[in-house]
């Protein structure tokens, strides 16, 4: 079980970053200051500091736990499976239940749009997750070459922003797994 003190910080982290998509959401990345954040969190400079190297830190922070647990989903999937239906199944297990999560990713998307450095940030950040997933399928089926294995993850990557766009875009009531699984099968209607 947690201590309290690692739970106080957990909380706090994540009001430092909802109240910073918040602000970047309304008043854009770059007219937003540290100070401002933390103020909005109620925690002061320093604790933000202490979290957060920068302003853009805060923006990713959540991301790389989701990749870290999609690749151990598809590290799970039957050896069997091809590895882009593995990728399919596992994107679609780890969107599912994520409903919840809709307006902070909704604050998200609208911050990261608000910036051409976030913007920049984010495009090397999804280098971050290719070179993940492509860690994952090295690691699944390990005859893959590199080259391979990164195409594939990119590929996959790509699904899924079209997918999560097209849910954020789309009424509330949709299961971004859903969309997950019919990019994916689209793809495979595409190229047969």
């Amino acid at each position: 079980m947690p201590s309290a003190r690692t739970l106080s910080t957990a909380r706090s982290r994540e009001a430092v970053i909802d109240a910073a998509l918040e602000l970047f959401a309304r008043k854009g990345f770059d007219s937003t200051t540290a100070e401002e954040i933390a103020a909005k969190a109620g925690v002061s400079p320093r604790t933000f500091f202490r979290y957060f190297e920068t302003k853009e830190s805060v923006v990713f922070y959540r991301d790389y736990g989701f990749m870290r647990s999609f690749a151990a989903a598809y590290l799970e999937q039957p050896v069997a499976t091809s590895d882009f239906r593995a990728l399919r199944a596992a994107m679609v297990v780890q969107a599912q239940g994520v409903a919840g999560l809709r307006s902070r990713m909704e604050t998200y998307r609208a911050a990261v749009d608000s910036s051409a450095v976030l913007l920049g940030h984010e495009h090397r950040h999804f280098e971050d997750h290719a070179t993940t997933i492509r860690a994952a399928i090295l690691g699944r089926r390990p005859g893959v070459s590199d080259d391979d294995a990164r195409m594939l993850a990119s590929v996959a990557l790509a699904l899924f922003q079209r997918a999560l766009r097209k849910w954020l875009a789309g009424p509330s009531a949709a299961e971004l797994a859903d969309h997950i699984g019919d990019e994916f099968d689209r793809l495979t209607r595409l190229v047969p």
